[in-house]
């Protein structure tokens, strides 16, 4: 496409002797400068005259483009303000152990955090059974997750009393799994995670900007190092329209061909019903015709 000028804006031409509708070409035009980040400061599209302008086409037609990304998953509408980049959800491989912080990185993304807590606590019961018991306090970390300058989530860890030498500063600079390697000499090895939803309640809804009614996804992990020894309790509170968890599966699975047998077996009973096998007998012995005495 090339471009010049008229009435002040930035005009794009679209090839008029293609058999590629116009809608289609400046849906495309379109995509590829979201995918360039070329709306990224304020992720508000041009309004519909300044598109008319901008492809010297008519509003039927841009309408027509804009449709094409809203079905594409491109962007949405906002009542009143106009059609906006749609925000991409963070995606998390479960497969790869990696902490929060860093699953934002290697997407690309810069996130922000904000230190609320970092103090020691006395734990709750369950949290020092599942350290092993060990004596002495904890340390509690209250951290909230920023991106695009909006809150994603908020985190909740716990410690070992060996935290003790985890200064203010530290804690408000490093992500927790640097805290455990670089500052207390902790190798994680593995994690156990789990994944639900429940609502958000009246502390996590007014952190993530969300009503206290609303769903959250709650993500706990406890990860040990080389010992089998836990080291560290997070609970993540994640905004759902924001964050996805994705894992791998390899097969094939086994299982199906076990269904594939009772489905077999079923049809089978269906279509003999003498064949069916009386409680506590063997198929072998409901085929053998009684002894006579």
């Amino acid at each position: 496409m090339a471009s010049g000028s008229v009435h002040g804006y930035i005009t794009m031409q679209v090839n008029r002797d293609t058999a590629v509708s116009l809608y289609q070409q400046i849906a495309d035009a379109l995509t590829r400068q979201i995918e360039e980040g070329a709306f990224a400061a304020s992720g508000k599209l041009p309004s519909e005259h300044a598109l008319m302008e901008r492809f010297q086409v008519s509003r039927v037609t841009v309408r027509q483009a804009i449709d094409c990304l809203l079905r594409d998953g491109h962007v949405v509408k906002k009542q009143g303000k106009g059609t906006f980049v749609k925000t991409q959800k963070v995606q998390h491989d479960l497969h790869t152990l990696r902490g929060f912080y860093d699953a934002l990185i290697e997407q690309g993304i810069e996130p922000r955090t904000r230190l609320l807590e970092f103090s020691s606590v006395t734990p709750p019961p369950a949290i020092r059974k599942l350290f092993g018991d060990v004596d002495g306090p904890f340390f509690r970390m209250k951290r909230v997750y920023m991106v695009d300058e909006a809150p994603i989530a908020l985190a909740w860890a716990y410690l070992p009393p060996e935290a003790a030498r985890v200064s203010w500063e530290q804690a408000d600079i490093k992500p927790v799994y640097s805290i455990l390697e670089h500052v207390l000499d902790i190798r994680v090895t593995r994690a156990n995670v789990r994944i639900r939803v429940q609502q958000a309640g009246a502390e996590i809804g007014k952190a993530l900007g969300f009503a206290p009614s609303a769903p959250v996804l709650v993500m706990e992990r406890e990860s040990f190092d080389v010992h089998g020894a836990v080291k560290e309790q997070t609970t993540f509170y994640i905004r759902p329209d924001r964050y996805e968890f994705t894992l791998s599966s390899y097969g094939p699975l086994p299982i199906g061909s076990s269904i594939r047998e009772v489905n077999e077996q079923t049809k089978e009973k269906r279509a003999d019903p003498a064949r069916a096998v009386p409680a506590g007998r063997s198929h072998r012995a409901a085929a053998e015709p009684p002894k006579k005495e």
